[in-house]
């Protein structure tokens, strides 16, 4: 008779079948709940899209709005303020 697939039981390998569950594990070392690997999943991806599409369009100029007008960036301030853009955006990458 077959059983169902919630009846199953699935070793892992190098588990041990009667192993103790611990009762009260530790929630810093779980994985991230679906919905919070979702979100630094999609923060990831805006991440990616700003390294890959913004700051090098901020390396020929680009435009500030500010209450007092706009105000336009360009030749070597806005290559620097890219590059500064750039090491902000990799290192909020490393903690997406």
């Amino acid at each position: 008779m077959k059983t169902s697939l919630f009846e199953q039981i699935v070793e892992c390998p190098g588990s041990a079948p009667d192993a103790e569950i611990d009762p009260d594990p530790d929630p810093a070392a779980s994985p991230a709940s679906v919905p919070q690997a979702q979100a630094a999943s999609l923060q990831a991806q805006l991440i990616g899209d700003s390294l890959s599409r913004h700051v090098p369009a901020m390396q020929s100029g680009f435009e500030i709005m500010t209450s007092q007008g706009l105000w336009r960036v360009d030749g070597e301030l806005a290559r620097q303020m890219a590059e500064l853009m750039r090491r902000h955006l990799m290192k909020q990458l490393e903690s997406a």
